[in-house]
């Protein structure tokens, strides 16, 4: 018997410890399971050596009986919940949501459903209809909803918030995954200052949160409410992580001026003079990315770099620099002003490249990227470079790391689609082809800067995905996308074409 306070291991296949009998040990699938007609669910992976092996579902949710959901939070413990952050600190989806998980319903229910769609994902990464598929994930999904329309405390209601949001991006569904943020929006306006948890864990992933809308909502009825309007930059940043706490809420607010500034970019009010409203916050967000990017400067000559993750600094830097060319050129109709900025952009990928160097795979068990982050991370800004730098080897090597830095999919960004779309616009602009390895398949037409006529002003994409048949009889999957061009008269128009997603 073993002494009080010791920890009997169990031994054997996850199927004979559930059912409470001796295992005979044989792998892959022991004989004891495979005589009695059972399916046996294998063995347990060895204790990890990382800071996460303590989160063991049989110590977390002792009263979980289900084979499936038991496996689903184990995966999500391993796998999913160390993934999603992408580049930023993993902390709220590693310790936090698990610790709510042994005690809410609503969030074990929600980490269950996101698991499972996780792995999904991961098994079938062109899956399209992933609930309907996907039993286990939808049940849970629906109790998570029954268990929220019962809670009354707004902080807990925030948490689940963020995993119902996280849910919709799994699943591609763009409006109710606005809907989810615009009604977290309200509620943390209402608690914030009163539960400083709330305020320190869920606050900075609202701001990031709130930018994803004002790219994929059609209507700008369905933008959120702009969070850190009113924050007034410290005297200095004390941490890595208090400077991203407001660069995060400079970005959204830059995104959100340009949806404003779309209707003088694209020929609707081009000779219209800005109003001074918009003028106004244009010289607002000017300073305070002026700035933020001074106390950033100093906090890393008085700070412990060596502390601070690479891809974080990187990203950090990455929305500095495009939310500077964003505000710059917010109102301007000819896209040659992006001409003065292709050092910025050349030091943008730099930075990428130098990450990307780092993140070479020195040995045979290097992680891979990951399928699906919740986090914009740096596949939409590098898709940026390649849009507005005309510089052919500077937005060539941007596309090329579209997919090598980033994951498959980034919140609701899918990076075939966009990756796609990209080498369309360089092939339009520089006027040749690709080839399937990525090189011209004849010389530029423009190798160098492409006149301003056969600039591509911006691009639209099917949220829904279809299937061709080509020249040869075969089925193709891609997207209608429509390439806004000018004319020579200055009227802008669409341009639209099927695109191969690889």
């Amino acid at each position: 018997m073993p002494r009080k306070g010791s920890t009997k291991v169990r031994t054997g296949c996850l199927t004979c410890k559930i059912r409470k009998v001796k295992c005979d040990e044989s792998k892959p699938h022991c004989h004891r399971c495979v005589s009695t007609g059972r399916k046996c669910d294998g063995y347990a992976p060895p204790p990890s050596s990382s800071a996460l092996s303590w989160h063991r579902p049989r110590h977390l949710f002792p009263n979980v009986n289900d084979v499936g959901e038991r496996r689903a939070l184990q995966f999500f413990c391993q796998a999913a919940g160390p993934s999603l952050s992408g580049p930023m600190d993993p902390y709220f989806w590693t310790h936090l949501v698990m610790q709510f998980s042994t005690f809410e319903p609503a969030v074990r229910h929600s980490v269950v459903a996101i698991s499972s769609l996780y792995e999904q994902i991961c098994s079938k990464p062109n899956s399209v209809r992933l609930l309907t598929d996907n039993r286990l994930a939808l049940c849970h999904y629906n109790s998570a909803i029954k268990e929220l329309k019962s809670m009354n405390n707004e902080p807990l209601v925030l948490l689940v918030c963020i995993l119902f949001v996280c849910i919709e991006f799994l699943l591609g569904n763009r409006e109710p995954a606005i809907e989810h943020c615009k009604h977290g929006v309200v509620i943390l306006e209402n608690v914030e200052a009163s539960y400083p948890w709330a305020k320190k864990y869920l606050s900075p992933i609202f701001r990031r949160l709130t930018l994803f809308p004002f790219f994929f909502a059609t209507d700008p009825s369905c933008f959120p409410k702009l969070l850190g309007l009113n924050d007034q930059l410290p005297a200095s940043f004390e941490s890595l992580e208090q400077a991203q706490f407001y660069i995060d809420a400079i970005t959204t607010r830059t995104v959100s001026l340009v949806r404003r500034g779309d209707r003088y970019r694209l020929e609707e009010m081009r000779d219209t003079p800005v109003s001074p409203e918009l003028l106004e916050e244009q010289e607002k967000i000017q300073a305070l990315l002026d700035r933020w990017h001074s106390l950033f400067l100093d906090l890393k000559d008085i700070s412990s770099a060596a502390s601070w993750s690479e891809e974080t600094v990187c990203n950090v830097l990455l929305r500095y620099d495009i939310s500077r060319i964003w505000v710059d050129t917010v109102f301007e109709y000819e896209e040659m002003i992006y001409d003065k900025y292709i050092d910025k952009f050349r030091l943008i990928v730099a930075r990428a490249i130098e990450l990307q160097s780092s993140k070479t795979p020195r040995s045979s068990d290097a992680r891979s990227p990951p399928k699906f982050i919740f986090e914009m991370g740096f596949m939409p800004l590098l898709y940026y470079v390649v849009l507005r730098c005309r510089c052919l080897a500077t937005r060539t090597h941007a596309l090329s790391l579209m997919k090598t830095l980033g994951a498959t999919r980034e919140c609701l960004w899918d990076t075939c689609t966009m990756y796609a779309v990209g080498r369309r616009v360089i092939e339009i602009e520089h006027d040749f082809l690709f080839e399937e390895k990525g090189r011209p398949s004849t010389p530029p037409r423009y190798p160098g800067l492409p006149p301003d006529e056969v600039r591509v002003r911006d691009t639209t994409t099917s949220p829904i995905p279809t299937i061709q048949v080509d020249a040869l009889g075969r089925e193709i999957g891609g997207r209608m996308t429509g390439f806004f061009r000018r004319k020579r008269d200055g009227s802008i128009y669409l341009q639209t074409e099927f695109i191969v997603e690889t």
